[in-house]
């Protein structure tokens, strides 16, 4: 379980802005739609404490919430546990809309992507520790470093602030699989179309001959088959990367066999 070295929210003095940044990025893992997401800024303000009165009040079901997160707390664990319904389903379709990536999944798509605690550019197909933003700035499991994000992330993350991120930024391409496929899925075809979406971009990936493939097998195509249009995404600046063809590889076997194996 992560751990933090100060307390965060209402009276909490001098909070390390690495680790507010954590604790607002596991309250919106817990936040429900309805629900406007906690900003996340690194900063400890009213907006923070108050959400985190919320998630004690509906969570922890406190009937007196404090507002505040202590290292080794109740309430720091309780934010540590997966939400609430995070289970996913077996079978998706055109209404399934709440369809997630499995377990095997993350754990796969976690492990393809490779955790870095550090910056680096990730255009130069390096890990090395960068020290200014560059346009492939990237951290943790793959997140892609945004020049208003720099300050929060340029001396490194957590771990636990790593997971919490991926977590985040996982959840726009599982909505463009649900949003993009009208035809019944397995799980393990939805980890595999989530794992592409995450790597190719959703933008790229709604509007990509594999969607078109799995939606109308039978539909016109460049591409003979949908592993054929699948594999095909194994280029970057036009050059075919062994990388991404492994990548392709381990995501086909997902989809087609269920086998979830890192190359």
């Amino acid at each position: 379980m992560a751990s933090l070295t100060r307390a965060v929210g209402r009276g909490a003095e001098n909070p390390i802005k690495s680790e507010v940044l954590l604790v607002q990025q596991l309250l919106n893992r817990h936040r429900p739609p309805t629900l406007k997401p906690v900003g996340e800024d690194g900063k400890q303000g009213d907006e923070t404490c108050k959400a985190i009165e919320e998630f004690q009040r509906r969570i922890m079901k406190l009937a007196k919430p404090d507002g505040r997160v202590d290292p080794g707390g109740k309430t720091f664990k309780a934010l540590c546990q997966p939400p609430a319904g995070a289970t996913p389903p077996t079978v998706a379709g055109p209404a399934a809309g709440g369809m997630i990536l499995s377990d095997a999944g993350r754990k796969l798509l976690r492990g393809v992507e490779a955790l870095s605690l550090t910056p680096y550019d990730d255009q130069s197909r390096s890990k090395a520790h960068i020290t200014a933003w560059v346009k492939g700035a990237t951290i943790g499991y793959g997140h892609l470093i945004s020049r208003a994000e720099w300050d929060t992330y340029r001396n490194g993350i957590s771990e636990a602030g790593a997971n919490a991120l991926f977590d985040r930024d996982l959840a726009p391409f599982e909505a463009a699989v649900r949003n993009s496929i009208k035809v019944t899925l397995s799980a393990n075809q939805f980890d595999a179309l989530t794992m592409l979406a995450f790597n190719i971009g959703a933008g790229s990936f709604a509007r990509s001959s594999v969607v078109k493939l799995v939606n109308d097998p039978t539909a016109n195509s460049t591409y003979k088959s949908l592993e054929a249009a699948w594999k095909s995404w194994n280029k970057s600046q036009g050059k075919v990367m062994k990388g991404l063809d492994n990548r392709r590889q381990c995501e086909w076997d997902v989809y087609s066999r269920g086998v979830y194996n890192r190359w």
